[in-house]
């Protein structure tokens, strides 16, 4: 005897089969109900799911025919991907394939409720994820039922009901200068040595500490141009333009001596080597490991990690360190905005030109004061 489940599917417990009903265009623009059958539901439901999918596609499904995972991978694919860097997209897939989709893709859009919305914070929670992960997920989940209202797929984002977790403040932990110099010191001769003092004197992100090459790094004037960074998606490598016009600086090392050496000794080492072989390094990255090889951001701050519990020092992650270089440059009353700047932090007031062609006295000097904090000499 056949049973329906749901809408389009249906069980006959004799045959021991799943029965899919769907209807399609046919001849003289007249719909034909079309029945297949499936030895498991799984099939069945991504059958069922695929046409949604092309009905939703093709402008042919109502309101009341679309699932919550139609809607959000259509959502994805034809109004995110077009518009966000690659990285973007992959945070959100992660986000929708992982929780998202497991807990409301089978819920019908019009029946998501506030209520069920509410209640998938709740699991997020118990699953452990933090406060402002949920509000990730709202955010994403705002902006998708957002487009489906637009769209007419839906009458009202229910997410405007719903109260999301409090924001949390970030725990930023960051060292003082004199953790600082200890830590410099305990790295010296390792191939963590640059991308530590690179992070603690000059404030690159670890995406632009991955990504510095040779070609961008001026040893006479002693000036760096961060221009290009090095990131991952699903393991693999993705180098691009930095996250923002803020974020392509220039910076002054020439008032770090220790920095100014060690760079120059690691670029003597780097063109020697590939003089003896010239597969070594050969895109010219300023950060690599024992073989020649750049690093990927998360195995960059893994090591590090490791390396810092090894020393015995204060835990602390390699964006800690460019807090650290910020905190210190405060210490030393350095003006906000020059920190700001120093650190590729953009505003409404500065515009990507200026800000490019712009090189003062005020970035050097941010350098400068952290160098002779961290030092304890004179500039």
């Amino acid at each position: 005897m056949r049973k329906t489940l749901k809408r389009n599917l249906s069980y006959d417990d004799r045959n021991h089969l799943y029965y899919v009903s769907l209807y399609y265009d046919g001849e003289n623009g007249r719909r034909v109900r079309r029945t297949r059958t499936y030895p498991t539901m799984e099939q069945a439901e991504q059958v069922i799911a695929e046409y949604r999918r092309a009905q939703l596609l093709g402008g042919r499904s109502a309101p009341s025919d679309v699932f919550v995972e139609d809607w959000l991978r259509y959502w994805m694919d034809e109004l995110i991907k077009p518009n966000c860097e690659e990285t973007t997209c992959h945070g959100y897939e992660n986000i929708l394939n992982t929780h998202m989709i497991p807990s409301l893709g089978r819920l019908y859009v019009q029946d998501l409720t506030p209520v069920r919305v509410q209640q998938y914070y709740g699991e997020l929670r118990k699953k452990g994820l933090a406060n402002n992960t949920i509000r990730k997920h709202h955010v994403l989940l705002h902006a998708a039922l957002g487009a489906a209202v637009r769209q007419g797929i839906v009458g009202a984002n229910v997410t405007c009901l719903v109260t999301p977790p409090a924001r949390e403040a970030p725990q930023h932990r960051f060292y003082d200068s004199s953790q600082l110099r200890m830590l410099f010191c305990a790295s010296e001769g390792t191939p963590l040595e640059v991308a530590v003092k690179l992070a603690g004197c000059l404030g690159l992100r670890r995406s632009e500490i991955c990504g510095l090459k040779w070609r961008n790094v001026d040893l006479k004037r002693g000036v760096l141009t961060v221009c290009e960074v090095r990131t991952a998606v699903s393991g693999r490598a993705l180098e691009k333009a930095p996250k923002s016009y803020a974020s392509e600086r220039r910076l002054a090392f020439g008032g770090n001596e220790d920095l100014e050496s060690l760079l120059k000794r690691l670029h003597r080492d780097w063109e020697r080597r590939r003089k003896q072989d010239p597969k070594y390094n050969p895109e010219g990255y300023v950060a690599v490991n024992e073989a020649g090889k750049p690093y990927q951001p998360d195995v960059l701050c893994q090591r590090i990690a490791q390396f810092i519990a090894v020393q015995g020092l204060p835990p602390i992650s390699l964006h800690g360190l460019r807090h650290s270089f910020a905190s210190v440059a405060n210490s030393q009353n350095v003006p906000m905005f020059s920190i700001s700047k120093a650190l590729g932090h953009s505003s409404t007031s500065v515009t990507s030109a200026v800000y490019m062609h712009l090189f003062d006295d005020a970035v050097a000097d941010v350098v400068s004061q952290v160098a002779s904090a961290i030092t304890g000499k004179e500039q």
